[in-house]
């Protein structure tokens, strides 16, 4: 009984020897995971599939990084950096066993579009070298650095495609022919006020231009900005409040335009009269006129009964033809220009205060699209000074001579 109750220290300091072992053994264990990734440097770049050296990616491509070592690696704690800017978000990598390299889907997102952006601003047909590095994840408010690259210390490089040739061709072509195919062949961007006008000597509308103007821009960013980073949440508010402004600006010069009684009333009113009310009639005319022709030129000729008839009828409808051109002529366009930027009584201030505004802005939409590959973002008081040209036109419409 004696002995069993003395062995018990003696098992008790053995059981805190073992503990104490196994504690020690554990901390050089962790202690070696820890470290299992110091002294990783990068040995090379290649495509997804790992037969493609320094491949030419772009963005949505796969990007993989091989690594020195042979132990699996954890991709949940690194992060990318290119040409020095950590690429954060991108949590779909793969560790890729055959090659011990990590595979990087090179996504664009909320966390990572500012560094993107600096990638890819400003682009050219030509493809950007840029330099890959890899850091380890740290816990918050430490942030990652790019610690590890080659083994001589350099960081191995890639083409970056920037603009892609066909995606670019479908953003052209898409603009060009939804938005201006048939700008000039039809009243898209004329007033049709005097419908009895063919749609080429309809006079441009300052109204329609600017919407149509502020519309191409907005579609035309959009498209583009969708074909290069695949985001279709690129219009900002901004950009919706630009539209409204003039698709509201355009709507009350069409209703001032559509009620005052001017002087396109008065010669609807007589070339109504005159039974033509739209430029179809005019069409209807012409073509009597040539069919009427042909038959006193056909062989045989007709009796004379019908040659008076048909020369006098000719002899009205060309009396006809010459009131309508006529009275048309004071309202055919005189060039996309003047009828934007002039009313009867020649340039009006109100009228070169929106087209000077309009185009300064747009340029500036376009180069921040350009730039930073994001739709800009005008403060209030750019839009004000939108709103007030805007209402300054409409105003100026009342009394204005056209």
């Amino acid at each position: 009984m004696g002995g069993g109750q003395g062995s018990r220290p003696a098992r008790a300091g053995l059981l805190r020897s073992l503990l104490l072992a196994a504690a020690v053994a554990a901390g050089v264990f962790a202690s070696s995971a820890a470290r299992s990734d110091d002294g990783l440097t990068i040995t090379g770049l290649t495509d997804r599939t790992g037969t493609i050296s320094n491949p030419a990616v772009g963005l949505n491509d796969y990007l993989a990084v091989r690594l020195s070592g042979t132990a699996p690696l954890a991709p949940e704690r690194y992060v990318l950096f290119l040409d020095g800017r950590a690429m954060d978000g991108l949590d779909d990598t793969l560790y890729q066993s055959d090659g011990h390299a990590l595979l990087f889907h090179l996504r664009r997102n909320s966390t990572n579009a500012t560094a993107w952006a600096a990638l890819l601003g400003s682009p050219d047909w030509q493809n950007r070298r840029i330099s890959v590095a890899l850091g380890e994840k740290k816990p918050p408010p430490a942030t990652a650095q790019p610690t590890i690259t080659t083994n001589g210390g350099a960081e191995p490089q890639f083409s970056l495609v920037v603009l892609s040739g066909t995606w670019l061709a479908f953003a052209v072509l898409a603009v060009g022919i939804l938005v201006w195919g048939g700008a000039t062949r039809t009243t898209i961007l004329k007033d049709n006020l005097l419908p009895q006008m063919p749609p080429q000597q309809q006079p441009y509308s300052l109204a329609r231009w600017q919407m149509a103007f502020w519309f191409t821009l907005v579609f035309a960013s959009f498209v583009f900005l969708f074909v290069l980073l695949f985001d279709y949440n690129t219009v900002t508010e901004q950009a919706l409040t630009l539209m409204g402004i003039s698709g509201g600006t355009a709507l009350a010069a069409v209703a001032i335009d559509a009620t005052k009684d001017s002087r396109i009333g008065a010669a609807n009113a007589t070339l109504q009269a005159l039974g033509l009310n739209a430029y179809a009639d005019v069409v209807k005319v012409r073509s009597a006129i040539a069919e009427r022709t042909a038959i006193l030129a056909s062989n045989p000729p007709p009796d004379d009964a019908t040659k008076l008839r048909l020369q006098s009828e000719v002899a009205d409808r060309l009396r006809l033809l010459r009131t309508y051109e006529d009275v048309i002529r004071p309202f055919a366009s005189e060039g996309w220009y003047r009828d934007l930027m002039t009313d009867i009584n020649g340039p009006a201030l109100h009228r070169l205060q929106v087209f000077c505004w309009t185009w300064i802005l747009g340029a500036v939409f376009v180069f921040g699209v350009y730039r930073n590959f994001a739709m800009p973002q005008f403060n209030g008081t750019l839009l004000a000074l939108m709103a007030i040209t805007g209402a300054g036109y409409v105003g100026f419409k009342y009394p204005e001579k056209q």
